[in-house]
């Protein structure tokens, strides 16, 4: 799938087939393990795009694989897919601005939590990866590309590739 293009049906039935034998179960698995409640001629009949998948179904299917809607249907490795990209922050420059506003507190207070669950006491630099770039632009309510040009614009990144 194209990750600028909308998915098609034959996409989300592919993904729902493939999350169903990650976990390693059959359509009868799904049945029995549901208790009934999503019979196998009904799943194998999403997997095959011979029905129509509502959206209450399809977040009930995804509570019941235990995985965000957005994964069921195979969106997640869109935009919010790991870019690889590397992210190298100032952490001098994130200290001296973390008395002017809400967002430079914010940022030093987790760039100090990552320091420390990574035992990294250099005090200098911190790499981000792409997932510490998702926690932090939820934590600023931002999206990611706003988050990156609001660390660039205070300049803020030391490296980016």
């Amino acid at each position: 799938m194209n990750p600028l293009t909308e998915p098609s049906i034959e996409d989300i039935a592919a993904s729902l087939r493939a999350i169903r034998k990650q976990k390693g179960m059959t359509l009868k698995d799904v049945e029995i393990a549901s208790n009934g409640r999503w019979k196998a001629v009904v799943i194998g009949s999403y997997e095959r795009c011979d029905r129509a998948l509502s959206l209450k179904k399809a977040i009930n299917l995804a509570a019941f694989y235990q995985m965000p809607l957005d994964q069921l249907l195979g969106l997640e490795n869109r935009e919010s897919a790991p870019m690889n990209r590397k992210i190298t922050l100032d952490l001098r420059r994130v200290r001296e601005s973390s008395t002017t506003g809400n967002n430079f507190q914010f940022l030093a207070t987790f760039t100090n939590l990552l320091c420390a669950k990574r035992r990294d006491w250099n005090g200098e630099v911190l790499s981000l990866r792409d997932t510490d770039l998702t926690t932090l632009a939820l934590l600023l309510t931002l999206d990611e590309s706003t988050t990156l040009e609001w660390l660039n614009s205070e300049k803020l990144i030391l490296l980016k590739n």
